[in-house]
């Protein structure tokens, strides 16, 4: 996730060799606030508290920010937020409420399988797009984008309905979850590869027949499997760095500017390692290895959470792309279509560098400068917090439906592609 002046620390550092059970428990009766203040003020709390707690979690931008207080800590932050004049607003009394809630009961899950209310770990998202080719043999087939340091395969699903003889369709090409606590994102594309492959409305039947789909709901698998179960917070991949500090942000580890801007050659800093060289983690250079095999690759598309935000590359730079004023037209169109579902507004299209701040080493600007790639952006979906309401996932679902429904259509509108007929609103 890209946020303005984004602080993150964190609560526990966990060795590898702790075992991988369910500890998510730990966030017991801690917290959760929404602070807003000026800079000065909320940068002394924030140095008050990890003055008393180094583990201190406080994610937040110059106005405001979020901040989860163990329970023994409490009356310390209420106090020092009075007395700096921060107004702090409680959005959870007890986080691991929350956490628990987010994920399906044992029993429901047999009963109901896969579904769009709940969140679920890797096997059971691994689980729902076997399934789902099984179901759609003639149009979908599982893929492999690559592998992960704990061994684990990068699963996808291509979607490619028949097509003319000789004709070769456009690769979209979406990337979900590089980040591992952005639970939404991963739900969002699994709702989406069912709207493609369920719906009987003529324009998302017609979306799924324009491209050749490649759909990956989750790029970052040991690190989301590590959330799930061990540390809700937790952002990186999960490799060993050789001082045995875990894992490096696989967002900032591409080979485009790597390390330049916001990130950090401290492999024990908790969100933004860039890894020990550009490609070091095995996910990106198995995946990036893999997109460069793509031919005819138009779209690349990227979901992450939270901040309402359509982000353009380059974003470390303030210098436009060569079909910059484009990608802003295609984009807007997007946002417009996705409006019009809950009316909910995005910020932009923009670059990062100009929305927010520098990035170096993400993948949308690697896509973009070493394939060349058309037209690429990054979604940073809805929330307040990275606990959007489990039963709510449709709502965003559609929504990104709708913005896939937009870039399609001005893109052809715009004569990146061209197909039998346009499509067409109901």
């Amino acid at each position: 996730m890209i946020r303005k002046l984004f602080l993150i620390y964190t609560f526990l550092y966990i060795n590898g060799s702790s075992s991988m059970k369910l500890e998510n428990n730990k966030y017991n009766n801690y917290k959760y606030y929404y602070v807003k203040g000026d800079a000065s003020a909320l940068d002394h709390v924030k140095n008050y508290m990890l003055d008393k707690d180094e583990s201190f979690l406080y994610i937040g931008d110059i106005k405001s920010a979020q901040v989860i207080v163990p329970p023994e800590l409490n009356s310390a932050f209420l106090e020092i937020a009075k007395n700096d004049k921060v107004n702090a607003t409680l959005l959870y009394d007890d986080i691991a409420e929350v956490i628990r809630a987010e994920k399906p009961s044992i029993l429901r899950s047999k009963k109901r399988g896969f579904s769009w209310d709940a969140y679920y770990d890797v096997n059971d998202i691994y689980k729902y797009l076997s399934n789902i080719s099984k179901t759609y043999p003639q149009w979908t087939e599982e893929i492999v984008g690559g592998k992960t340091y704990e061994g684990r395969e990068i699963r996808g699903l291509r979607i490619n309905t028949p097509a003319a003889e000789g004709v070769e369709k456009p690769v979209f090409f979406i990337e979900s979850g590089i980040h591992a606590r952005e639970w939404i994102a991963p739900a969002t594309t699994t709702y989406f590869i069912n709207q493609l492959l369920t719906s009987s409305n003529p324009n998302v039947t017609r979306l799924r027949d324009q491209f050749d789909w490649r759909i990956f709901p989750t790029v970052n698998p040991d690190g989301y499997h590590y959330s799930y179960v061990v540390d809700r917070y937790w952002r990186k991949t999960r490799s060993i760095s050789s001082n045995g500090c875990i894992g490096a942000d696989p967002n900032r580890n591409w080979d485009y500017n790597w390390g330049q801007y916001s990130s950090s050659d401290n492999p024990c800093d908790y969100q933004v390692y860039a890894g020990s060289r550009p490609f070091s983690e095995i996910e990106t250079k198995t995946l990036s290895s893999y997109i460069s095999g793509i031919d005819n690759l138009l779209f690349y598309v990227a979901f992450h959470s939270y901040a309402s935000l359509l982000l353009l590359p380059y974003s470390d730079s303030t210098e436009h792309v060569h079909n910059y004023e484009d990608l802003v037209q295609i984009g807007k169109a997007s946002l417009e279509y996705g409006y019009k579902v809950n009316e909910e507004k995005y910020s932009g299209p923009g670059t990062a560098a100009e929305t927010l701040y520098k990035a170096s080493g993400g993948s949308m600007d690697w896509v973009r400068y070493a394939l060349n790639t058309p037209l690429v952006f990054t979604y940073e979906l809805r929330g307040s917090s990275f606990h959007w309401p489990a039963e709510r996932i449709p709502e965003q679902g559609e929504e990104v439906t709708q913005m896939m429904l937009g870039l399609a259509i001005e893109a052809e509108n715009l004569g990146y592609f061209y197909s039998d007929s346009s499509l067409s609103l109901k």
